[in-house]
């Protein structure tokens, strides 16, 4: 490419290229504003689809408030034209001279890179760049979370911060629907906020889904399919050579069907030779798992433990990145609202706290959540009515090895909240709707109470 095909590039993407763009806000900025003069690499992470680009272009919006478009440079590193190249961090130098040549020439300007993943050894060119220009701040956005490990750590260690972006939440969808957040209006509308949880269980919130109103079924699973396909074929397959295609969609299958369920890694290896009639290698399953979890495909739920040896021993669980991607993937012929309910508030509670685990004695505690040193411990249940209530949900409570560490028990239910006592131990039942619509800041929920 010559230099004037590399400027039609940089043209279609740069708002002073007149791109004009409709951009949603989305929450994960109330996290990034306070970094906006960091000088050193903003890290934004997650899956395809998500609106990583989208929150590149809101940052962008609010530095032309107080700077010209010019001194903003985004590159897509998925745009056509470059799929044909080599993408290298010559690459990247080429597009920066081209833009100081035609349209700022100056060192004082914020850079952007989008799917940064596409470029070979981008991270060695990140480190020389913000070695040499001291002052500049570099956002990067790419859909694999190894972006945090091998080849961010290891060269930009004390040079970046890390953002997540996953698809819309439930109170960020709420919020789009034009409905308030406020605890009033929540009690008076809260039928049409249980719809909204109800479709959002159903088809997630990738914005290219929940955007479009109404939402289509037939059309949405097409998307969805076509999501999880690019992320096996092009995120995963050909980042990490996988020689074995039908061993890794199976295994994401299986833990789309089984989200929420322990899985070991030799009982799946026994689940894949049944199905294949074949050796599989736990070796290569648990690297395929760990693939799938990089690609932002699925979360791993460690079991809890105050003893890291036996704690390693349990096997772990599993929660899809979104419930309409689920539900594409494994087209269940029940409505599964137990298993979507507790995936739903997973990807909220792993948002607000340190690390999120599960527990299992003779009952278990779905999620082990810890914050400092200060335990909340959450089961989740699809009940309305006190009476529906197993008693299993509650035991769990009692059996948690607990000592001194545990400051909350929380039942989740779909409409039912009361302070409930067992056993001498206080649990606070409070419905999902409630629960997912709270700041991602410190949890501290409303003291109202359900009409039901």
């Amino acid at each position: 490419m010559n230099n004037e095909e590399f400027f039609e590039v940089l043209l279609r993407w740069n708002l002073w290229g007149n791109q004009q763009l409709n951009i949603i806000p989305r929450t994960v900025f109330s996290r990034i504003k306070p970094f906006m003069d960091y000088h050193g690499a903003i890290v934004i992470q997650g899956p395809r689809r998500a609106g990583k680009s989208t929150l590149l272009y809101f940052i962008i919006q609010n530095l032309i408030k107080e700077i010209t478009p010019e001194k903003c440079l985004y590159i897509n590193f998925e745009d056509y034209a470059l799929s044909s190249l080599e993408l290298t961090p010559s690459t990247i130098q080429r597009l920066l001279e081209v833009y100081g040549e035609k349209v700022y020439s100056g060192e004082d300007f914020f850079l952007f890179l989008d799917e940064v993943q596409n470029v070979k050894d981008w991270h060695r060119w990140v480190r020389t760049f913000l070695d040499t220009h001291h002052n500049n701040t570099v956002f990067i956005s790419g859909s694999s979370s190894k972006l945090m490990s091998s080849e961010l750590a290891g060269l930009l260690t004390g040079r970046h911060v890390a953002f997540e972006t996953l698809p819309f939440s439930f109170r960020e969808l709420v919020i789009n629907q034009g409905h308030s957040i406020d605890n009033i209006y929540i009690r008076k509308n809260k039928n049409a906020i249980k719809g909204l949880l109800a479709e959002y269980m159903r088809f997630g919130g990738f914005p290219e889904v929940v955007l479009k109103r109404p939402i289509n079924e037939q059309r949405t699973r097409r998307i969805l399919t076509q999501y999880a396909e690019d992320l096996l074929f092009k995120d995963i397959s050909m980042h990490y050579n996988v020689l074995n295609m039908k061993i890794l969609k199976f295994i994401s299958l299986f833990l789309a069907q089984n989200s929420g369920c322990k899985v070991s890694i030799r009982g799946l290896q026994k689940v894949i030779e049944a199905e294949f009639g074949e050796k599989s290698s736990t070796t290569t399953i648990a690297n395929y798992i760990q693939y799938l979890e990089e690609a932002y495909m699925c979360f791993e739920v460690r079991h809890f433990d105050y003893s890291i040896k036996r704690a390693i021993r349990k096997p772990s669980k599993y929660y899809m990145v979104d419930t309409g991607l689920r539900n594409a993937m494994y087209g269940s012929l029940t409505s599964d609202r137990g298993k979507l309910l507790e995936n739903v508030v997973y990807l909220y509670l792993r948002t607000i706290y340190d690390d999120v685990f599960y527990w299992s004695g003779k009952r278990e505690i779905d999620f082990v959540c810890r914050e400092g040193k200060e335990i909340d411990l959450y089961n989740i249940t699809y009940v309305s009515d006190v009476n529906e209530i197993s008693v299993r949900e509650l035991e769990g409570f009692v059996e948690f090895p607990s000592g001194k560490v545990v400051r909350k028990r929380y039942l989740i239910t779909w409409d039912f909240q009361r302070t409930i006592t067992y056993k001498n131990i206080t649990i606070e039942a409070i419905p999902a709707y409630v629960l997912l619509l709270q700041s991602i800041d410190p949890l501290i929920l409303p003291e109202w109470k359900s009409d039901s």
